[in-house]
């Protein structure tokens, strides 16, 4: 293949924004509707996990003692968006007895991919250490994340975490939800609307991939997408169903979902995904006693 014709290929399969024309407004929606919802909801905003400015989560809280706490990344291409566009992640598992906790980090070109990453493994081990806090068992914290996020969600599976910090489990996440993921990065060298941000090489897209290496424990991983997606994110799934397939414990694809609005059913209560999201976490109850 042509180099310009593979570098369009890669547009075609990666460039969600391309696929989607109304993709401002459903940007647009998410700020309002979480903005909406903070005002109405207990939580406590920006709270620190680290000592840089965009080291913040916000927390949300269910009625009760928490049964566990969820970590969301959002998405963005590791180089766009904003916790303040994620909160309408928490209704269904607030209501479910599930505190939320939606993490911010650093955006590309400012810092590079693996510093995004290093900061979600310490939002991580901040939400296992202080999860006393809110009242929440440690040992039930769970991942979730859509697009880049579902990546960095991803890559917590593969981190040897009391290599990290001694003290913290080897299985110090529970269980991960990927939504629309990305687990192989090499595909994303051929797509220049990434690169210009991410400045991936050939190296680093193969050492942040979390296909190429292994998960570290036998935490399950619920994967998602959209079949409105553009392909590259059906091959990503593919990609990791194969080369994870000893822990990855369902999917859900959902129907006439795009890579945006594929978010609703995670959203909505009577979402596929928060539904299988729940699942996959009240499974984990037991399991994390024995």
């Amino acid at each position: 293949m042509h180099a310009d014709d593979a570098l369009a290929q890669g547009e075609r399969y990666y460039n969600a924004r391309l696929a989607v024309a109304n993709y401002r407004d459903i940007f647009a929606r998410w700020a309002h509707d979480s903005a909406v919802l903070r005002a109405a909801v207990p939580c406590r905003l920006d709270l620190p996990y680290g000592t840089q400015a965009m080291e913040t989560l916000d927390l949300f809280l269910p009625a009760g003692r928490p049964r566990g706490t969820l970590m969301y990344i959002h998405g963005g291409y590791w180089r766009s968006l904003d916790k303040s566009d994620a909160s309408i992640v928490a209704p269904p598992f607030t209501a479910a007895g599930y505190a939320v906790a939606v993490v911010n980090y650093a955006l590309c070109p400012a810092v590079s991919v693996e510093t995004i990453v290093d900061q979600v493994r310490r939002a991580a081990a901040w939400l296992h250490g202080h999860s006393a806090d809110w009242g929440a068992p440690p040992e039930r914290l769970f991942a979730c994340g859509h697009s880049a996020g579902g990546h960095l969600a991803a890559m917590l599976l593969a981190t040897d975490w009391p290599a990290l910090q001694p003290g913290l489990p080897a299985r110090t996440i529970a269980g991960t939800v990927c939504v629309s993921a990305l687990y192989d990065l090499r595909p994303l060298l051929q797509v220049p609307s990434v690169l210009e941000a991410t400045r991936f090489t050939p190296e680093s897209a193969a050492a942040l991939s979390p296909a190429l290496h292994r998960p570290l424990t036998k935490a399950p991983l619920l994967t998602a997408v959209g079949l409105d997606e553009n392909p590259g994110f059906h091959e990503q799934f593919l990609a990791i169903s194969r080369s994870w397939h000893g822990v990855h414990a369902g999917h859900v694809a959902c129907p006439g979902r795009d890579h945006f609005t594929i978010l609703d059913e995670l959203t909505h209560n009577d979402g596929a995904i928060a539904l299988a999201a729940l699942r996959l976490m009240q499974s984990q109850h037991a399991t994390l006693l024995q």
